[in-house]
């Protein structure tokens, strides 16, 4: 039997934000020509690695990460940090550009200090066309005094905390993950492209 702590009307489903309005009221628009597909579908018949990373207390999580994918070559892939506690995080959230032609800019970098326990993140791990790996991460966490955060998490930044971090990720070859400049949205996007 299923049992609910939550008074009537409390529940997160119902919970609305001040500014849902001016959200719903104002549909966005990228600023460049519209493109499609959206979205691209890439397949592989190649092999993929299913790894499990633990990130040891007071590592830098980026290094650690780039250590354990350099023994696999050049490999794209995704994943999740799936549990796990931070001493340091830096991360950044999007705010209005004043200038330019991307409405939306990354924001200076945030630091939280101190104990912060990671409530989930998703990692992808792609490259530049000079090969430069990239790990791009999305995530959020609580920290010691309970406020929580999220964004793009820099993870070159970061270090495990506690009992460390642990993560797993998925690599495959066959396809790589490229960041390429899109022209609807102005930004620099991983396109999926078959390797050859």
């Amino acid at each position: 039997m299923h049992h609910s702590m939550s008074a009537p009307g409390t529940l997160a489903s119902e919970a609305r934000r001040d500014d849902d309005r001016k959200f719903h009221s104002q549909p966005f628009i990228h600023p460049g020509q519209v493109t499609h597909p959206r979205l691209i579908d890439v397949s592989t018949s190649q092999v993929t690695e299913e790894l499990r990373i633990s990130v040891p207390r007071g590592s830098n999580v980026g290094r650690v990460l780039h250590g354990v994918i350099d023994d696999y070559g050049l490999r794209a892939g995704c994943g999740r940090i799936v549990g796990g506690f931070c001493q340091k995080v830096q991360y950044h959230v999007m705010t209005r550009a004043s200038e330019g032609v991307k409405p939306y800019i990354y924001g200076p970098p945030i630091v939280v200090t101190g104990v912060s326990m990671l409530i989930g993140a998703a990692i992808t791990v792609g490259h530049k066309y000079d090969r430069t790996r990239i790990l791009h991460c999305h995530g959020g966490f609580v920290d010691e005094t309970g406020k929580a955060h999220g964004g793009h998490i820099i993870l070159d930044q970061s270090y495990a905390g506690c009992d460390g971090l642990t993560v797993r990720l998925c690599l495959f070859d066959g396809v790589d993950l490229l960041v390429t400049p899109d022209i609807e949205t102005t930004f620099d996007l991983l396109k999926p492209v078959i390797k050859s």
